[in-house]
This record gives structure tokens, C-alpha cells and sequence, in this order.
């Protein structure tokens, strides 16, 4: 039975907050007491006690003010634990997977607050004062989209699907080509799904993590050249449609190249991102001269911008099928461990290689089930062994098991689906040998020489440290018994790991 002084209280609610003070109540409350937690834990208490308490205010003007302060709480946190998943070895330990976990539930937990606000918002239309809150509402809620997507990549994890579904919605709820022009309020908000978008039909899985952020900046500027509008039937057989995608809004993906649409896909209903002059954009970089100006300026290496002009162009293909086999493989990664492998340290199952191996090198071997192989590649999925910051554009040297032949690869894609690490490798040539380059402190460096490069062309090429070589450069190299004299040609690759440049011969 309540006591009289809790009856006489419940008399006279202006004693205590009522029902509808209370979320405020709580956060205001809990927002202070995150200040001084670290990362992790500031982020998990943001998502389990905050935004619940958040989601309780009616007022929707102040529940943005709310999550606006949350968010900015936020940002005192989620940058470490960026950080420290981009920099965490593959597939992702315990820790690091926990850090994902914690800042995705945060992303999307303030990705959907803010979506409810703009949806309470349209649910009243008669409320025309509350016009520009949803805007702004919108376009926070595509910022915390984009930025949970963007995470993923960092992990070679495909995004949510339902962060596709969220994505589209968000657009459509200001959006429409078809209506009255952009403004002042609804362009940001066009600006920053087409970013989305583009950076999605770069595949990020096939770039290096460590480029991902200056990647992700570099579509942000080009977003401003991409356009959108309503799919026509007779766009698919346009000249400029290897330079168009489809999206479809009642899709959970970000949309399709216009000239490999999948069986079954239609444009009807459909909005068409047209990428034209997204290439322009990256030709005028590709062709500025030093210290020409030129729009949009993107902060990158040419061979970056050069890559992603052929991913948005729709170049990139495969030219074999696939056979399907699931035998297992060693795999070492990185140029020097990879040199170590080459060198007499490789072996397998078979209790002869056991016994000639060296010991005493520190390799970190990795075991891995070869799901796919083609004649210039192989798909393989990570079973055991040492973890590493294999990244896109890493170089390896995989050993099937019960085989001495030992193959060169680059990383091409990096996928991580249902807790499962997958790497998509491209086979650089048939076989390979260790040679030494000559260095200025007349010492000698170990460098890989490939005698032929079938799907570059008619040359050899070598893999060395990066800023070892110079272009134009002529070298010595003495493979397999014989002395070779070559001219350093073009750089194929280039990354903080490895450069590759092809080798132009010379007369003996």
C-alpha cells in the first residue's frame, strides 16, 4: 500500500517530472556521465542508455537538439575505434570485431532516430514551421548511413542490406528528379546519397583499407558531377551506358552497371546515375600538368584516380569462369615475407619439404581453403593460421597443399561475409624467381622478377620496395643462369608495400 506521502505526490505531479519530462530527464542526466569513459564503453552507454531515452521525447525539435548532442558526444569516440579497426589484423579478433559491433549499433541507432524525426515530420504535413528540421534530419540520417557503410568497408564487410533500404528512403523523402529543382536544402542531401552510391560502385572490398578514407573524399568531390533521374527505356542502349548505373528504391543494393544488368532486372520504376562526367572529372586530373588547376582537384595518385576511371567505366571484368574445388593452400603475405617464402622456406604437408625447410625465419603462415580457381586467379577462404593486415593490392604467395609449386599473387578483393574471410587473388605470372638489385650503399636488396606477365603484355616485370627503382633506370639481373640487361618501364602498381613496374630489354 503507498504511504500518504507518496499518495499526497502522486496528488501534485509537479513534485516530480512528469511522464512526458522523463527521457528528457534521463538524458540529460546521462549525457554528462559519458564525458570522461573511455571510447568503447562511451559509445556502448551513447547506444543502450541515450538514444532509448532520446526516442521517448515527443517533441521532435527537441529531440534533435538531443540527438545533436549525442552526436557530438559521439564524435569523441568513434574515430578511435575507426582507427583501431582499420589498422586491426584480418579476419578481425575478438576485440576489434566487439569495437565494430559497438560503433555500427551506434551509427545505426542514430541513423534511425533521425529518420524518425523526418518521418514524424511527413506523417504531419499541416506542420509547414517543421519543413527545414526535416531536412536537416534527412541529411544527418544519410551521414550516419554512409559513415556505418563506410566502417564496414574498413572490415572488407559488405554493408547492410537494410542500410540500402535506409538509404533510398532517406533520398526519396526529399528527393524527386522529376519535381521542382534543387535547392538550398534538398542538393546536400542529393550531393551526399550520390557520394554514397559511387563509393559503393568502386568496390571498396577490392581496395586497399588504407586508401579507403582518401577514396571515400575523392567520391565525395565527384558526387557534385554524377546526376540522377528516372530510368527511360531506351537508356540501356545509349553510347554513355557503360557510364551509368540502375538503382532501384525497392532494392536493399546500390544499383547496377546500366550495361551488365543482371537476368531479370528492370529499368521500369527504376533512377539512372549517370557517371559521364564523373570520368571527365577524373581525365582532367589524370591529364593536369604540375601546378595547372584544374576541377574538381583531387587530393590522389595517378594510379589511384586511374583505377577507379576504369572501375566506373565498367572495364573491369572477368575474362575466365570459374571452376569450382575446395582443396587447402598456405598463403604468406607482404614483400618480404613473401621473399622469405620464395626463398627455401616454403613447404607443405609432405614430409619431404618438412625436412629440407630452414629454420629460424619467422613467417607468418596462414591456412586457406581454395574455393575457386581460373587460369588467372583463385577465390580462397581463410581456415587458420597467423592473422595480418592483408589488405587489397597486397602481394602474397600461396602454396596448395601436397604441391611445391608455389604461386605470386595480388589481393584483389577482400570479402568478409557471415564471419568468413575471403580473398579474391589475381595470378601475376607462371613462375617466378628471387633476384638482387644493386643499392647505393653497394649492398643488395632481394626484389621478385617475373619473366612474363600474361595479363599485362609482352614483358617481364619486378616487384621491389617501393622508391627502390627510378624510371628509365638500367639494371643488371642474373636469372636462371643467364645475365639480363633491362630499362625500368612503366610502374604497373604501386602502394605503401610494393612497387610493380614492368622491364623493357635491352641488347646484351
Amino acid at each position: 500500500m503507498n504511504s500518504p506521502l507518496q499518495l499526497l505526490r502522486d496528488l501534485f505531479p509537479f513534485s516530480q517530472p512528469a511522464a512526458d519530462r522523463r527521457p528528457a530527464v534521463q538524458f540529460q542526466e546521462g549525457l554528462p556521465a559519458t564525458a570522461d569513459l573511455p571510447p568503447l564503453a562511451t559509445v556502448g552507454k551513447l547506444s543502450s542508455d541515450l538514444l532509448p531515452a532520446i526516442a521517448g521525447q515527443a517533441d521532435l525539435q527537441i529531440r534533435f537538439k538531443q540527438l545533436e548532442d549525442a552526436w557530438q558526444q559521439a564524435e569523441t569516440a568513434l574515430p578511435v575505434l575507426e582507427a583501431e579497426i582499420a589498422q586491426a589484423v584480418l579476419p578481425l579478433p575478438p576485440e576489434a570485431t566487439h569495437a565494430a559491433i559497438q560503433a555500427d549499433n551506434l551509427l545505426k541507432g542514430l541513423a534511425l532516430a533521425y529518420t524518425d524525426i523526418a518521418r514524424g515530420i511527413l506523417a504531419h504535413p499541416h506542420d509547414a514551421g517543421l519543413g527545414h528540421l526535416r531536412h536537416r534530419a534527412i541529411r544527418r540520417a544519410l551521414a550516419m548511413v554512409a559513415r556505418r557503410q563506410l566502417l564496414a568497408c574498413r572490415a572488407y564487410a559488405s554493408p547492410s542490406p537494410n542500410s540500402w533500404r535506409l538509404l533510398h528512403e532517406l533520398y526519396q523523402m526529399a528527393c524527386d528528379p522529376s519535381a521542382k529543382p534543387l535547392n538550398g536544402e534538398t542538393a546536400p542531401i542529393e550531393h551526399a546519397y550520390l557520394g554514397a552510391l559511387l563509393f559503393a560502385y568502386l568496390e571498396p572490398n577490392k581496395l586497399p583499407r588504407t586508401e579507403l578514407a582518401l577514396i571515400h573524399a575523392c567520391t565525395d568531390q565527384l558526387a557534385a558531377y554524377a546526376t540522377i533521374g528516372h530510368a527511360l527505356p531506351e537508356m540501356q542502349n545509349n553510347r554513355s551506358a557503360d557510364a551509368c548505373f540502375l538503382v532501384r528504391p525497392d532494392a536493399a543494393t546500390p544499383g547496377y552497371p546500366l550495361a551488365r544488368l543482371p537476368v531479370g532486372i528492370s529499368t521500369e520504376g527504376g533512377l539512372i546515375v549517370d557517371c559521364s562526367q564523373v570520368l571527365a572529372a577524373l581525365d582532367r586530373n589524370l591529364a593536369r600538368q604540375p601546378g595547372q588547376p584544374v576541377q574538381p582537384q583531387l587530393d590522389a595518385p595517378a594510379s589511384l584516380l586511374h583505377g577507379l576511371r576504369i572501375i566506373i567505366a565498367g572495364r573491369s571484368t572477368r575474362r575466365f569462369s570459374r571452376t569450382q574445388f575446395k582443396p587447402r593452400a598456405d598463403l604468406v603475405g607482404g614483400l618480404d615475407q613473401v621473399i622469405t617464402f620464395l626463398d627455401g622456406h616454403a613447404c607443405s604437408r609432405r614430409a619431404l619439404d618438412a625436412v629440407g625447410r630452414h629454420d629460424g625465419h619467422d613467417l607468418s603462415e596462414s591456412e586457406w581453403s581454395l574455393v575457386d580457381e581460373s587460369p588467372d586467379g583463385f577465390l580462397i577462404r581463410f581456415i587458420r593460421g597467423e592473422k595480418s593486415k592483408i589488405g587489397a593490392g597486397d602481394i602474397v604467395a600461396l602454396q596448395p597443399r601436397e604441391s611445391s609449386k608455389i604461386h605470386v599473387c595480388l589481393v584483389r578483393r577482400i570479402a568478409t561475409t557471415r564471419n568468413r574471410l575471403e580473398l579474391g587473388l589475381q595470378l601475376l605470372a607462371p613462375q617466378v624467381s628471387l633476384v638482387d638489385l644493386p643499392t647505393p650503399e653497394n649492398a643488395s636488396r632481394r626484389a621478385i622478377y617475373l619473366p612474363s606477365l600474361p595479363a599485362y603484355g609482352k614483358f617481364s616485370g619486378l616487384i621491389t620496395q617501393p622508391g627502390t627503382l627510378l624510371a628509365g633506370q638500367q639494371i643488371t639481373l642474373n636469372t636462371l643462369g643467364r645475365t639480363r640487361r633491362h630499362q625500368i618501364g612503366q610502374c604497373i602498381e604501386r602502394n605503401d608495400g610494393l612497387e610493380f613496374v614492368a622491364l623493357d630489354p635491352l641488347p646484351d
